[in-house]
């Protein structure tokens, strides 16, 4: 069977006669185009990935773009440059393109697809309708829809077989199921198969379906769970956040843990806001007291203290990558004192992020210029474009700069467009050879390596960016980024405090938004970034909101559905103390604080500007090392494991007459006293009965000094210590 179809090869439209498939589910196109039809047979060969000819120099001098992102150049190398070579109209069955993928003649890539796939049959039509690149006006691809929707798979082994539709500009549809590639984000949830079906593997949780086709992306999520209903709370809880949380629990069939305890919110509550432990004395008053609001109030009262600022500089100090490597001495104690400031005023976040934006003048006395400098130079508008994108965006665009995206929307003329909005900034030294003084020229711009030309500075997916001649422009994307309704800020930054205080983002990592890694709870993103908006970019109205839910309020300790839940929030997740703020805890348990040489102004670990301040202690705790911007590690190591078992510093600190367990000693508190003052400063809760008794009665039998510094050593080596629980 034939059919008729106009087509446009290169600038000449023709008419082909092209055979037909004879099952009508398995119709060639109707209408040729080699970025819609071919480009995704060779991506699904794996044709043009890094390993193969998309690597930067090709494949044995052959050269295609990675993952089909120059579609025009792909079309060039395998019909036109080498006509009769790769693709044969004239004969087609002699075309490389067909017969090195089935074997029939030596490729080093190994059998691609076979002669009586899909694959090879729409190669082969192709080929024979003239090998045509596709009209100038033919439709473009518009998106994929992807079918089912969400559903949980209720047992290991069950399945769900995925339909994916292209659809384009005009309208028209086509099933692109066959030629699509899958992955799953996580495959201990769910497994895609190439073939587009997804089983469930025996954990319990949503999983993204990446489906790629033709440079576009979908990622549909689908459940996953084990367990038989009715095990999620039963009544609908009161607070916005709770009900978001409890919807996703309740499709797992999952269960969250019951509320924490006095001790254990006092706790968890100071060292998330403020970097440092509770004392005994706010222990004991904040458990004895019968105010049902307390915990509210212990909120709004933590966040008016000097330390929240302190905490928060440091969080930002990583994040920006303040480092005396990057600004010297001078520009990291600058950066810190304005960071600090900031918190300490709680200037609202919009404000904070174009100060940092939109700096002149010098850095060592304007801390926000530092945003912009780099081994004594200022940053390039391509390193700025990747950090604006990945701190103030959540995207990391940086990719882009070689080559369009992969797995994201971004091309190389958005990365290019972006880094031009920052291209006018210049420096000039002042009269300390290691500071610089930024300014504006107007005349400096950035070439796009593509065009040659200069880029045009564009708001990110957006159009172009309007200024006067000689105007700042970053003082319009930065207005344009902080504008309630951008797309982009307001939503990291209510996701980075929300990871901040509950341990992992909503989209997690922080500065990875894409469709191919969706949010865990779409609509409490939505929420809470409409409450940080709404309230005039207050980060502590945030952290109070989130506070106040119960999910922030809930135990750590876990029951049978969510013991693995590391994402949906049905229990509290235990997180390491930061090097610095255990470092911090050590020595205010013990009593004896921390000197730091040459930084004075530095009181507390937590308080230092620079994170090159020489310390094994924080080395081995795994303070930023501020290369790149990214979370920290929370690993438990064997180099920590050893450090609490030999490391002098706590024992230094335990055993030396002045530490706090000494004065306990002097003061004639009976041991049952002693060891309620340790729990409480260390763990912010007494012990239990068993624990008492059991510690008594060591203690009854050696010596009491030695007996009671094992015990505080042990203390402050235990996992309930070191966890932030």
């Amino acid at each position: 069977m034939y059919y008729a179809k106009r087509i446009m090869h290169r600038a000449a439209p023709l008419v082909f006669l092209v055979p037909m498939l004879a099952s009508g589910a398995e119709q060639l196109p109707q209408r040729w185009s080699f970025p819609t039809h071919i480009t995704p047979i060779l991506t699904f060969a794996g044709c043009n990935q890094s390993s193969c000819h998309g690597s930067p120099v090709g494949k044995n001098g052959f050269k295609l773009s990675l993952y089909g992102s120059e579609p025009e150049k792909d079309y060039e190398v395998l019909v036109t440059a080498f006509p009769g070579k790769r693709v044969d109209t004239k004969n087609p069955g002699a075309s490389l393109m067909l017969r090195k993928p089935t074997m029939q003649v030596p490729h080093g890539g190994g059998p691609r697809f076979k002669q009586d796939s899909r694959h090879f049959q729409v190669l082969k039509g192709w080929i024979e309708a003239g090998a045509p690149f596709g009209a100038a006006d033919a439709p473009s691809l518009d998106r994929l829809e992807v079918t089912p929707g969400y559903r949980v798979l209720v047992r290991k082994g069950e399945s769900v077989r995925l339909k994916v539709v292209a659809i384009f500009s005009d309208g028209s549809r086509e099933d692109v199921t066959a030629l699509s590639l899958f992955s799953s984000n996580d495959d201990s949830v769910l497994k895609a198969s190439p073939d587009g079906v997804a089983t469930a593997q025996g954990a319990t949780g949503d999983a993204a379906i990446m489906v790629r086709y033709a440079g576009k992306f979908a990622a549909p999520v689908f459940g996953a769970t084990t367990f038989s209903p009715g095990r999620a709370a039963a009544a609908p809880p009161m607070h916005p956040v709770d009900r978001e949380i409890q919807a996703k629990l309740r499709q797992l069939n999952m269960a969250s843990s019951p509320l924490c305890t006095d001790e254990e919110f006092i706790r968890r509550v100071n060292l998330d806001l403020l970097g440092t432990l509770p004392s005994a004395g706010d222990v004991r008053g904040f458990v004895a007291s019968a105010d049902p609001a307390k915990r509210a109030h212990l909120v709004d009262a933590v966040l008016e203290r000097p330390e929240y600022a302190d905490i928060q500089a440091l969080l930002w100090a990583d994040r920006l990558r303040s480092d005396s490597r990057f600004h010297r001495v001078g520009g990291v104690r600058s950066y810190y004192r304005w960071l600090r400031e900031e918190f300490a005023t709680n200037r609202p976040l919009d404000k904070f992020a174009r100060t940092l934006l939109t700096p002149t003048g010098p850095s060592f006395t304007n801390g926000a210029a530092n945003y912009w400098g780099n081994y004594d130079k200022i940053s390039t508008p391509i390193e700025t474009a990747i950090q604006t994108g990945q701190v103030m965006m959540g995207v990391r665009i940086g990719c882009a700069q070689c080559h369009n995206h992969p797995f994201e929307k971004w091309s190389q003329n958005d990365f290019f467009s972006l880094a031009a909005v920052f291209s006018q900034v210049v420096e000039f030294h002042t009269k300390n050879a290691q500071e610089f003084d930024l300014r504006i020229d107007a005349t400096k711009a950035v070439i796009n390596p593509a065009t040659k030309k200069a880029a045009e500075p564009r708001y990110l997916g957006e159009g172009r960016i309007e200024s006067a001649p000689g105007e700042d422009r970053r003082v319009a994307f930065a207005a344009w980024l902080t504008k309630p309704a951008n797309p982009f800020f307001a939503r990291t930054m209510a996701n980075i405090v929300w990871r901040n205080m509950m341990g992992r983002g909503i989209v997690h990592p922080v500065d990875d938004f894409r469709d191919t890694n969706p949010a865990t709870h779409p609509e409490l993103l939505k929420l809470i970034t409409r409450e940080l908006v709404s309230h005039g970019f207050d980060q502590k109205h945030l952290i109070r909101f989130i506070a106040s839910s119960r999910a922030y309020q809930t135990s750590s300790a876990s029951n049978e559905t969510n013991r693995l839940d590391f994402k949906y929030y049905a229990r509290a997740y235990p997180r390491r103390m930061m090097a610095e703020v255990y470092m911090d805890a050590v020595a205010q348990v013990t009593g004896m604080p921390d000197t730091f040489k040459d930084w004075q102004e530095a009181k507390r670990a937590i308080q230092l500007p620079d994170n090159r301040y020489p310390s094994f202690f924080l080395d081995v705790f795994e303070r930023s090392n501020r290369l790149v911007i990214c979370d920290r590690e929370e690993n438990v190591t064997v180099s920590q494991a050893l450090h609490f078992v030999n490391g002098p510093e706590v024992q230094q600190k335990i055993s030396s007459p002045d530490s706090r367990l000494h004065r306990w000693l002097d003061s004639g508190l009976t041991d049952s006293q002693v060891l309620d003052e340790m729990f409480l400063a260390a763990l912010a809760r007494k012990p239990s009965a068993r624990e008492k008794d059991r510690l008594l009665t060591r203690l009854s039998k050696g010596d009491r000094k030695e007996s009671l510094e094992d015990t505080l050593w042990a203390i402050l080596n235990s996992k309930e210590f070191v966890f932030n629980h």
